[in-house]
């Protein structure tokens, strides 16, 4: 059998379908399994056992609805799959099944042989099990899985010693960005959490940030009083996963990172505000998930309607702090 699973989505998005990937391999387990992803995070699946190929989209290019979708739907009729499971449940993955030629095709939409709409609030994970469950595939454990090699692990241990990081104390990350702005907790509050790690645990505080957040990351730690080791723009998605695995705990806002930090294992804080937090949280007993409940939350995020941001503004440094604590006395 061939199999094909689609997720054109983002960095998160990719991360929460782990847990199919590994539940197909687990009934398939002779199958030629491969994953249609976006090529801006394709990275998060490398070294992933589960998959016999990783097929990227550039969903960046400028011809993607012509000359894209064209070179996509070409490699995909090559390979001839037999089964296609759209997790995406967009009209362009459900096309991109469709041209693949796959007779079984898995997903919401018209042009899918099974159709299985999305059925209440719950987790994303839970969502992907119930396109499994149609077809007869078991699948429970919404444990989320990113594999890294043992050269990503050593480059990470470099990389803290370089920046002076203690070898055996608490080390801690903080990430202050997010993929909207409006999921952003204030620079400040990540400042003053981040004096209070070094004063109350005497950890190293360590801040992250992609590309577009050196500033941001810059800001927390020129606002804090005590020092802070910053990683700003200048790791890549694996190369942050293994920095985020040597940290005892990671506090951030709702966005991609955060769900690395689950598949590495790392015990996070994350801090809500217009997503979808039923849907979004990481899962299981060493996360907790903070949010202000707002009658207006969950909201469409992706828009520059809200001015006040009153759901991340009316989530306290105390409460955050509470969390933090209870977490790393468990750890320390």
């Amino acid at each position: 059998m061939r199999i094909l699973l689609i997720r054109l989505s983002s960095l998160g998005d990719i991360v929460l379908t782990t847990p199919v990937i590994r539940a197909v391999r687990a009934h398939f387990p002779d199958a030629y399994i491969a994953m249609l992803v976006a090529k801006q995070s394709a990275d998060v699946l490398q070294e992933n056992p589960h998959l016999d190929e990783i097929i990227t989209f550039d969903r960046l290019a400028k011809n993607k609805d012509t000359g894209e979708m064209f070179r996509i739907a070409h490699i995909l009729r090559e390979r001839k799959f037999t089964l296609t499971i759209d997790l995406q449940r967009k009209f362009r993955t459900e096309l991109l099944m469709y041209l693949s030629g796959a007779v079984k095709r898995v997903g919401k939409g018209r042009l899918c042989t099974v159709r299985v709409p999305e059925q209440g609030n719950k987790h994303a994970t839970a969502h992907y099990f119930d396109l499994l469950h149609a077809i007869g595939i078991p699948a429970i454990d919404p444990r989320l899985e990113m594999f890294l090699a043992a050269s990503e692990r050593a480059d990470a241990t470099q990389q803290f010693d370089a920046a002076g990081v203690s070898k055996t104390g608490l080390k801690v990350g903080l990430f202050p960005g997010a993929g909207w702005k409006l999921r952003e907790w204030m620079p400040e509050r990540f400042a003053a959490i981040g004096d209070k790690l070094v004063e109350d645990f005497n950890a190293d505080v360590l801040i992250f940030g992609g590309q577009t957040e050196t500033e941001l990351v810059h800001t927390v730690a020129n606002l804090m009083d005590a020092r802070a080791v910053t990683f700003a723009g200048s790791l890549q998605i694996r190369e942050l996963a293994a920095c985020i695995e040597k940290c005892d705990l990671f506090l951030t806002n709702d966005t991609g990172p955060m769900h690395i930090a689950a598949a590495v294992g790392t015990p996070t804080v994350s801090l809500f505000g217009p997503g979808n937090h039923i849907r979004f949280q990481p899962l299981g007993k060493q996360h907790q998930m903070i949010r202000h409940n707002v009658p207006c939350s969950p909201c469409k995020q992706f828009t520059d309607k809200c001015k006040d941001n009153i759901c991340m503004k009316g989530i306290g440094v105390d409460v955050v702090w509470q969390s933090i604590s209870r977490a790393l006395t468990k750890v320390s």
